[in-house]
């Protein structure tokens, strides 16, 4: 009897749910400086708020505050040479009034493009816009205004998957994991939110990867990075040592996130969110380091760019990341890495 007792409990225990709760401290693995390591990469023209992407062999910048001409610069990744610009601004069919992040698509053939004035979801033929220097999208998706995605990937034909904006009141907001049926146009909220999160006030980054079918949400005002598999079930949350205190909100944590191969990689703070500038306005403070975790979520490395992150990607192929600055002179660079 003792004996299927004791082989009963071993099967309770080797059955029971991992921990979802991974806690890091980054004191606890070395922090290596790469500042002096940054490479100038330089854009044809100037942005202001550069957002970068990645799709197959073509680097994009994306540049969220400019308000003519065409928003978007393509670049070769691999060479980093200059092929051409899209995404003519303006009001006109096919053109985008209020510029956003690119989400791009499963079959690396395209990439679509939201505007958030027209509330039209914009689809590009990247080979097509390549070929044609006059090219305008002409395919597009009506943006419902009750909760929509504001970051997000297509991860097929029919489905998009990202972070969704839903209204509290005038002028306040959070952000949730959520799903867009394209074939229906029906966006709504799905998988897991941590229970102490649940109707606050919240923003995060969101970031999918199609080759480890895992999603992340990295929270800018709490000290939580929450990772999912494609159907928004947790795998875990990494959690510092701020976690959902009500007591932190002027700290900045989680900046920008990426799921490579080995690592997931996003930017950190844990500092003072704004500073005042010389004319004692407040000026917004980007976080400086990347945090290199493990697919179990356990802390590997601290990068140290000592520049404010506003965007990065890593370029598995090239062992590089490109990042784009707020407060560095040349304002896109990239680094090696392995």
């Amino acid at each position: 009897m003792k004996f299927y007792l004791y082989l009963l409990l071993i099967i309770l225990s080797c059955s029971s749910p991992k921990d979802p709760t991974k806690k890091f401290d980054i004191n606890s693995v070395e922090t290596i400086s790469i500042k002096e390591k940054i490479i100038d990469f330089n854009t044809i023209e100037i942005t202001t708020a550069p957002i970068l992407t990645l799709i197959g062999d073509y680097f994009f910048v994306t540049d969220l505050a400019t308000s003519t001409g065409k928003g978007i610069q393509i670049y070769n990744k691999n060479t980093l040479n200059y092929i051409t610009k899209t995404c003519e601004l303006g009001e006109g069919p096919g053109e985008i009034i209020r510029i956003g992040e690119i989400a791009k698509s499963h079959n690396n053939k395209e990439f679509w493009m939201p505007d958030f004035a027209k509330l039209q979801l914009f689809k590009f033929e990247i080979d097509s816009l390549i070929a044609d220097n006059e090219y305008k999208p002409s395919f597009s998706i009506p943006i419902t205004n009750d909760f929509f995605l504001t970051r997000f990937n297509v991860i097929s034909d029919s489905l998009a998957v990202g972070s969704g904006v839903e209204v509290l009141s005038s002028g306040t907001f959070r952000v949730a994991l959520g799903k867009w049926d394209l074939k229906r146009n029906k966006t709504e909220k799905f998988g897991y939110e941590h229970p102490e999160l649940d109707g606050k006030r919240t923003n995060a980054f969101f970031t999918y990867s199609q080759h480890q079918s895992l999603m992340a949400l990295s929270y800018i005002n709490y000290d939580i990075l929450s990772i999912f598999n494609q159907d928004g079930a947790l795998q875990f949350n990494i959690i510092g040592k701020h976690e959902m205190s009500e007591e932190n909100k002027n700290l900045h944590f989680f900046g920008p996130i990426n799921i490579t191969e080995n690592y997931i990689i996003v930017s950190y703070s844990g500092k003072p969110a704004f500073k005042r500038d010389k004319n004692k306005r407040p000026k917004s403070i980007e976080p400086s380091k990347l945090l290199f975790f493990n697919l179990n979520g356990k802390l590997e490395k601290v990068v140290e760019t000592e520049y404010g992150i506003i965007s990065f990607v890593v370029d598995e192929d090239n062992k590089r990341i490109i990042c784009s600055f707020s407060d560095r002179e040349n304002q896109i660079g990239y680094f090696n890495y392995d």
